[in-house]
């Protein structure tokens, strides 16, 4: 069997090149390695984790899930923001193995549950990070976050999500300095609005196919991390990346730098493991696939049918809107990794579906479409705290 292996000391340069290799495993037995942990977390890499991961599964036969770790260090592995995802996503198609082959599915159930129980209760994880995942595969009771969703549908409730998310931003993730806490009060608003609207979209998006059939293995989820990093260290971890073109800008220097050089900033992410954007309404338009991911960027472009009752299609137009002059938004689906860059290019309504006139930007400045094609929908916010 080909073995595919994250290795703990990965970035987000090590996984595109293994992504790159993916048309090599096609329809090839895969056992996939999995470390304990990272030796270091940057911006997006739980995105890029679970794309490869996600789109590994899409197109191979994953056998194997070995852990390349001891047991003893199973705790550590579930410290871990993308344990939980990926050993759901595969739990009922792949055999988990530790190091040395012997499976070990029975202690990962008790795991699981543990990690289900506590996204459901809202306890602190180990560093400032929290974490969502909806898992459609599994029964309802064990699968579903209550806060967001239920055997009835997604909890139309704004509001409360919103005050939730607020909460455990105050108590489990933004746990500076108090009077840091009263600085960034303000935007605590958007953060909760901006984990609705995207939770809600998952839902609409991403548990079916294009033909509206329930995708067999199906992960949906959000996820929230504190960053604080020097100015310089993250423009040389991105150099050659829109990432560090953003950190240079003028207005970061003048208004987001504290007098350490450090910035704060929020670093969220929504998932699924649905077909993606493009598959999703390609049948609606006779459009290009950048057209149709521009059509989801702007007001009440949704098709939905469910059961929620407001607000239908507003979603990533007012995440522009709430992220303008300040905010980073990169969307990964399908063949495409865009970005917008809202300092840059600040929001500005699009009028009559002019979609010319809606500015996305590609992430690897190759024209766009020399990329495999990825399963599901990927979208990475930065959020910087203004000093």
């Amino acid at each position: 069997m080909t073995e595919i292996k994250i290795i703990k000391h990965t970035t987000p340069k090590h996984l595109a090149e293994t992504y790159s290799k993916i048309s090599d495993f096609i329809d090839k037995p895969i056992v996939l390695l999995i470390p304990s942990d990272l030796a270091q977390y940057r911006f997006g890499l739980l995105a890029d984790i679970l794309k490869l991961i996600i789109t590994i599964n899409s197109n191979c036969d994953i056998k194997i899930v070995k852990f390349d770790f001891a047991l003893s260090e199973l705790d550590k592995f579930y410290e871990q923001e993308y344990s939980y995802p990926i050993v759901s996503l595969l739990w009922n198609t792949a055999e988990f193995v530790d190091k040395d082959g012997k499976n070990i599915k029975s202690f990962l159930r008790e795991k699981q549950n543990e990690f289900f129980i506590k996204m459901n209760s809202f306890e602190k994880f180990k560093g400032n990070k929290h974490i969502w995942v909806n898992t459609d595969h599994l029964s309802k009771s064990k699968g579903l976050i209550r806060l967001l969703e239920n055997s009835n549908g997604f909890n139309d409730d704004e509001e409360k999500i919103a005050n939730t998310i607020k909460k455990i931003l105050i108590k489990n993730i933004l746990t500076f300095k108090k009077q840091n806490l009263i600085e960034v009060k303000d935007i605590l608003e958007d953060i909760g609005a901006i984990v609705y609207e995207l939770t809600k979209n998952t839902f609409e998006w991403g548990r079916t196919d294009s033909n509206s059939v329930e995708i067999p293995s199906s992960v949906r989820g959000a996820y929230l991390r504190f960053h604080i990093n020097k100015k310089e260290k993250i423009i040389e971890e991105y150099k050659g990346t829109p990432i560090a073109t953003f950190f240079n800008h003028q207005r970061i220097e003048r208004e987001y730098l504290n007098h350490l050089k450090r910035v704060y900033y929020l670093e969220i992410v929504v998932f699924d493991s649905g077909v993606g954007f493009i598959d999703k309404f390609h049948q609606q338009d006779e459009i290009d696939d950048l057209s149709i991911i521009k059509k989801c960027l702007i007001k009440n472009q949704t098709s939905s049918t469910s059961n929620l009752k407001s607000k239908k299609g507003i979603g990533l137009d007012r995440i522009l809107r709430i992220l303008d002059k300040k905010g980073f938004l990169k969307i990964s689906t399908d063949k495409y990794n865009v970005y917008r860059d809202l300092i840059k290019d600040n929001y500005v309504p699009v009028k009559n579906n002019n979609l010319k006139d809606l500015v996305i930007e590609d992430w690897n400045q190759d024209g766009f479409e020399n990329q495999i094609k990825a399963q599901g929908s990927f979208i990475s916010i930065l959020y910087p705290f203004k000093n």
